[in-house]
């Protein structure tokens, strides 16, 4: 905490974001009575193509993209998204901020019941954060992120939500209650089914309920008929996981499917060229890069990190792969579209120079050995790069380029391509040399990024980076209102990163769909991804 801070300049800002009211939604009764119970292969059915199967419901321990869109379609929480990634009321009604930034108080919305038919009160809201918060036996992906922030969470009567702060922050709607955990599950199906069961049977308060899972095929969601809010469009919402885009493509040609997520460069003219077909793109707040293990060696020398920036000819091989399914990055950790980005060009990839790679080896102490490759003491200079497999738009490929850039240098590359759910384990575990891996959010706040991949303890520094400047740094930016010391303090951390060489940036992704023609009501942001009003034709 930054010493002498004058606290009275949140004040504006927490009363701008705070105070705030937002319409219900249009309700009404959408009870179906006796009537004949629909068909997910009737007409109003919406099939969309995942690039993965969903790893887990649970919204303490969703950290990937697919899970946490089929989860915001059964789940809720006290805030949401519209549909330029502001905050706006969900499950809470209104709320309001203490003149010093440190209480903030929900009022829920009243009437909300469950999908196993139990009520939403305060105590079961309060249950929900304090399991991320205090529960020894919950998933740990959010707690350092949520005790850092959050003091207590409270119940006051059956409608109000009063959280404490340890100090006023200025992403705390972003960090606390838009991120995955802080959608809210029903106690009591929690508490009937066990943990492990409930992560994948989760009972929440959104527009559809989960029907069933066949894992590998599909995620069917049925419509909630006593939904609070306006009533979801389709009668079934199915995600088929279909990892390769030319699968995707041909399934939605064919009507196998009425969207799909995944698209290939060579497809793009193919399917703008098609009657049926309709290509969407928006930039994204998505960064992919190439994650350093710096506790282990020999990456824990930052001459070696540097080495492998200069060895890699970063623009050439998003220029070739990506095109225009991406921009390339300027900084690893922070999308081009944030506010907090420096928009100056600043930031970069390293230039390409493998003659300056060499060099910062040789000083290293690294030495070609009879075979050619770099031997230091006696042992090989050896790397295991994980990569998952079609997660992210050319990530194989990349790596396999990467791969003999590195291996033209003296370096052996053990390339280990891998389904998502075991790449997911080894990232968390620091299980890698290099890992080439991104980071999605629905929102621009710099926070979302920098305090989940960069600070000590973040949920997404899977490598355990550390820098006590980057973290006061980090701190300083949230305990501001500021929006031009925020932009300060960040550019001090991008900055400092780069130098650091912890990561090897590389492209922010496009945001991609194609649509058949008959699909309306389909809205392409990036600030999240809904089907909750996607119907099919005129008057479905």
């Amino acid at each position: 905490m930054a010493k002498g801070h004058n606290w009275r300049r949140w004040l504006p800002a927490m009363l701008l974001g705070g105070l705030v009211l937002a319409a219900c939604g249009t309700g009404g009764d959408s009870r179906r009575g006796g009537a004949t119970e629909p068909s997910p292969d009737g007409p109003r059915t919406i099939k969309v193509a995942q690039v993965t199967d969903i790893v887990t419901l649970d919204p303490a321990d969703i950290g990937d993209v697919q899970s946490g869109v089929v989860a915001e379609h059964i789940l809720e929480s006290l805030v949401r998204r519209d549909d330029d990634g502001q905050p706006v009321a969900a499950l809470a009604e209104s709320w309001e901020t203490s003149p010093d930034g440190l209480t903030w108080t929900f009022h829920l919305r009243q009437g909300v019941v469950f999908h196993d038919g139990a009520p939403l009160t305060a105590d079961v809201v309060v249950w929900n954060y304090n399991r991320v918060l205090q529960d020894p036996d919950a998933p740990q992906r959010f707690k350092k992120q949520w005790t850092s922030i959050v003091e207590k969470v409270e119940a006051q009567g059956d409608d109000r939500v009063v959280f404490t702060l340890k100090a006023p922050n200025s992403a705390f709607l972003d960090l606390i209650l838009l991120s995955n955990a802080g959608m809210v599950v029903s106690k009591a199906n929690f508490e009937k089914l066990g943990q492990k069961d409930a992560a994948l049977h989760p009972a929440g308060t959104g527009p559809f309920m989960l029907e069933r899972y066949v894992p590998g095929q599909e995620v069917v969601l049925k419509k909630n008929p006593d939904y609070w809010g306006e009533p979801a469009r389709p009668d079934f919402l199915i995600f088929r996981p279909i990892a390769e885009s030319n699968t995707q493509v041909i399934e939605l040609e064919t009507g196998g499917i009425h969207i799909a997520t995944k698209l290939g460069l060579e497809d793009l003219d193919r399917l703008t060229a098609n009657p049926a077909v309709k290509v969407e793109s928006v930039p994204a707040y998505q960064v992919r890069y190439v994650e350093f293990n710096t506790q282990r060696p020999p990456l824990d020398d930052i001459r070696v990190r540097k080495a492998i920036n200069y060895a890699l000819d970063v623009p050439t091989i998003v220029q070739s792969l990506v095109g225009k399914m991406g921009v390339l990055s300027g900084s690893a950790v922070l999308p081009l579209a944030s506010w907090g980005h420096p928009q100056d060009g600043s930031l970069g990839p390293y230039p390409y120079d493998p003659q300056k790679a060499r060099q910062l080896l040789a000083e290293a102490g690294w030495t070609p050995g009879p075979s050619g490759v770099l031997q230091k003491d006696g042992q090989p200079l050896k790397l295991k790069f994980i990569v998952p497999n079609g997660r992210y738009f050319a990530d194989k490929e990349m790596a396999e380029v990467m791969k003999k850039s590195l291996t033209d240098l003296g370096i052996q590359v053990d390339l280990q391509v891998m389904e998502w759910a075991p790449f997911l384990d080894a990232s968390d575990a620091g299980d890698f040399d290099l890992c080439l891996v991104g980071w999605n959010q629905g929102g621009p706040d710099p926070s979302l990024f920098l305090d989940a991949l960069v600070k000590t303890g973040g949920r997404a520094n899977d490598a355990r980076n550390s820098d006590p400047e980057i973290d006061g740094w980090l701190e300083a930016a949230v305990y501001t209102a500021n929006l031009e010391e925020r932009q300060m303090y960040y550019r001090k951390v991008l900055e400092k990163v780069q130098d650091l060489a912890w990561y090897v940036p590389l492209y922010n992704e496009n945001k991609l769909a194609g649509l058949r023609t008959e699909v309306r009501g389909y809205v392409h942001t990036p600030a999240h991804t809904r089907y909750t009003y996607v119907y099919l034709g005129e008057g479905r």
